[in-house]
């Protein structure tokens, strides 16, 4: 298991993270999740991982903006949070909305990294997202939760 995070690691390191778009891993397992340059796109914009995984996601913000990760439980809930997200502000985390998130990290500033340890929800497709304002339309990336 070791292995495969280092392999999609140095696929991310050396600018191969298009070619390693779905990460298929066992239980307690890492996983790296960029923001790079201005763009706003996660990299990868799409994770496979097994249901009832111990998910350790590791949040790298390379690039030029503050940025956080949101797992939300349902897409219909995302205009919301985010319009809460705007109001509260700080680290753009609407906590009191927290029974419609999976998981989420505070704001990373650039050149930061933030953790979030959480158990993959029962499978489904999951929709990853910055709240930060002016962000969320197109800073998303899907979470596949698989059997």
């Amino acid at each position: 298991m070791k292995l495969l995070i280092l392999v999609a690691g140095m696929a991310l390191a050396l600018g191969g993270e298009r070619s390693f778009r779905t990460a298929r891993l066992g239980a307690d397992t890492t996983v790296i999740v960029r923001a790079e340059s201005s763009t706003l796109e996660f990299n990868p914009p799409e994770l496979a991982v097994k249901q009832g995984t111990r998910l350790k996601l590791r949040f790298i913000n390379a690039g030029t903006l503050p940025h956080n990760f949101v797992l939300v439980r349902h897409d219909d809930d995302i205009d919301s949070l985010a319009a809460v997200a705007a109001r509260v502000g700080k680290d753009f985390v609407p906590h009191a909305m927290e029974a419609k998130l999976v998981a989420w990290t505070t704001l990373a500033s650039p050149g930061d990294t933030v953790e979030v340890t959480f158990i993959v929800p029962p499978p489904g497709v999951y929709t990853y997202v910055c709240l930060m304002t002016g962000h969320t339309n197109s800073m998303m990336g899907t979470l596949r939760s698989l059997r």
